[in-house]
């Protein structure tokens, strides 16, 4: 698929006197991977750039909030309709006034946005890109997306599983793709050890068809009939949280399984873990996977997006196919009853998180591909 198809970008390039004027755009800045990513970049980036954030929605908590404070000016964009082209001429006149020279935007519709505006705005390098294996729906909304990922001058993907869907799903020239992954602030989840009675297994995320938590409850289930000490914690929110809450009591499991909201206390929370789950049926690379390995906590998840360039099965995790709901519950027990197993597995976790997947290689990794979209430019 051409030389470029799982190029990584490295930190080479980036010229520490360059003040580059950065837009970075988004749908919102909600708890979420994406979100997160943006904040952690947009803050790293205020050291040699001056970024600019453009939300295309009025959710804009709690990560408007946070990088207004870091110093990071904050631009909502109020919404009219599910494709509104008032937004489109708004971000265009945004990217104007504030002279940005590289437009970079997180996820396939803020991608498509991102590049009707720079067509209207011109003279700005467009950067897309592709986090998530999801094909978009919509005909027209996909057509567009297409069309922004062949006119950018780089498309970032956060693993090469992500290039392969990009290429495949929406025609992105394979030789315009860099792999960029995500990172985490390992120093957060250096947390210690929260003690515990029984097994306590968990998850974090948005509350929606993606997580697949019918797989995590057959899983939960399953295990209980084993472990019947074991205690299972969903946090996160979504459309389909009440649907679960009533799937948890009609399969009789409400003294097991809780679904108590989001948390701004995510390193806490996996202090307090034996196991961390990931059951979705489709993922770009999870931060969740990345923070629970930084915390050192095992991690059992599908093989989907760029989990299987994350996690080395049976060395820092375990890896399952999409909806096998019995192979989690055969790593689990392994897990929950050998303990020496799960802290070779947590401690072999921690140390690919911090040399693979740090704040520091996500932001140099990210400012070469702009060095690379401006000269392409």
């Amino acid at each position: 698929m051409g030389q470029g198809f799982s190029k990584e970008a490295g930190a080479g390039g980036a010229g520490a006197q360059e003040q580059l004027r950065v837009g970075l755009v988004i749908g919102q800045l909600t708890y979420g991977g994406a979100e997160s990513q943006l904040y952690e970049l947009a803050r790293g980036l205020l050291q040699q750039c001056h970024p600019v954030v453009y939300c295309l929605s009025g959710k804009d908590q709690p990560y408007g909030q946070r990088l207004r404070e870091a110093g990071v000016p904050v631009r909502v964009l109020a919404s009219r309709g599910s494709f509104d082209v008032g937004r489109v001429l708004a971000l265009a006149r945004a990217l104007r006034e504030d002279r940005i020279q590289i437009v970079h935007a997180f996820l396939f519709l803020a991608s498509a946005y991102a590049y009707l505006a720079t067509r209207l705005a011109r003279g700005m390098a467009l950067v897309t890109s592709a986090r998530n294996c999801k094909l978009e729906p919509h005909p027209v909304r996909r057509a567009i997306m297409r069309q922004a990922m062949r006119s950018s001058c780089t498309v970032i993907c956060n693993s090469r599983e992500m290039a392969r869907f990009a290429v495949d799903n929406y025609g992105a020239p394979a030789h315009l793709m860099r792999v960029v992954y995500n990172g985490v602030d390992t120093t957060r989840f250096d947390v210690e050890r929260r003690a515990h009675s029984g097994l306590r297994i968990g998850t974090v995320g948005r509350i929606e068809a993606q997580k697949n938590l019918d797989m995590f409850l057959d899983a939960a289930e399953r295990v209980r009939r084993q472990r019947p000490d074991a205690h299972f914690i969903i946090v996160g929110d979504g459309s389909l949280r009440q649907r679960y809450q009533s799937e948890v009591e009609r399969r009789g499991l409400a003294a097991a399984v809780r679904l108590p909201g989001t948390t701004a206390d995510v390193p806490g929370f996996l202090a307090g873990l034996d196991q961390f789950w990931l059951t979705s049926d489709w993922e770009g690379t999870p931060n969740v996977v990345l923070e629970a390995m930084a915390a050192g906590v095992p991690v059992i998840a599908t093989r989907v997006g760029g989990t299987g360039e994350v996690i080395d099965h049976g060395t820092s995790g375990f890896l399952v196919e999409a909806g096998d709901a019995a192979a989690v519950t055969k790593f689990a027990l392994e897990l929950a009853g050998d303990a020496a197993l799960g802290q070779r597995i947590g401690e072999q976790a921690r140390r690919a998180a911090r040399e693979r997947f740090s704040i520091p290689a996500m932001i140099a990794g990210t400012r070469a591909v702009y060095d690379e979209a401006r000269a392409l430019q």
